[in-house]
């Protein structure tokens, strides 16, 4: 059941009739509880499978976050050079299965069944990794030519680590949706890093934990009168 605030919104959405309305997601904290592109960064540095890169890759991480979370995002992608692709993606299948399944917010489900009823076209515009929130994305009903993370050139299957620009976070997401023609109906966010999506959007809800403290987008949502959608 979503607050009255949010299925207003929802159903002012579905009303609009049957033109072409995307409804773009953030992944991490919106769809679902924890970040999955740091847990896989963990996982992988875990496994050793980052080579000889692998210890420490994710104090390296945290540090450039502290500073820069874009390069920080960036910096996610660019330690898996070398990687194969069919490899990693097997990793985020798996990973998702037996960590992440659980994780998925009890309303995504009927919202998504009520947007997708109805003609909307679903998105996920996340700044982790495209591959490890993929697997989120098939449970879920979206498809993958609907999913924006991270991502690096491809060279013989193997991860390049060159980071195709922008990063999708802040004004890279909104950079990102415009290159896919998208302009949202709807979007949900929870983070800092989601404002500029969730402004260019027509309409916008934000996600915040139940009992956890209000960061500054749940400070710009009642500035903005967007609604607030605790889960």
């Amino acid at each position: 059941m979503l607050p009255g605030p949010v299925q207003e919104i929802v159903e002012a959405v579905v009303r609009e009739g049957p033109a072409p309305r995307a409804v773009v997601f953030d992944a991490d904290g919106t769809l679902w509880r924890g970040d999955v592109g740091e847990d896989l960064l963990r996982l992988l540095g875990q496994r050793r499978l980052l080579g000889a890169r692998s210890d420490g890759a994710y104090a390296r991480y945290e540090s450039i976050l502290e500073r820069d979370h874009a390069a920080a995002y960036a910096f996610a992608v660019e330690v898996m050079a070398g990687l194969a692709e069919a490899e990693l993606q097997r990793v985020c299948d798996d990973f998702f299965v037996q960590r992440y399944a659980g994780r998925i917010f009890r309303f995504v489900r009927p919202l998504l069944a009520r947007l997708v009823g109805a003609g909307c076209t679903p998105w996920i515009c996340s700044a982790s990794p495209r591959w490890a929130v993929l697997p989120g994305a098939r449970a879920l009903g979206i498809a993958p030519e609907h999913v924006l993370g991270v991502t690096c050139e491809v060279d013989g299957g193997r991860l390049t680590g060159r980071v195709v620009a922008p990063v999708t976070c802040g004004p890279g997401k909104v950079e990102w949706l415009r290159r896919h023609g998208v302009r949202a109906a709807l979007a949900f966010g929870n983070g800092e890093l989601d404002l500029d999506m969730l402004a260019d959007a027509q309409r916008a809800v934000v996600v915040a934990p139940h009992g956890g403290p209000d960061n500054r987008l749940v400070d710009e949502a009642k500035r903005r009168g967007w609604p607030i959608l605790r889960a």
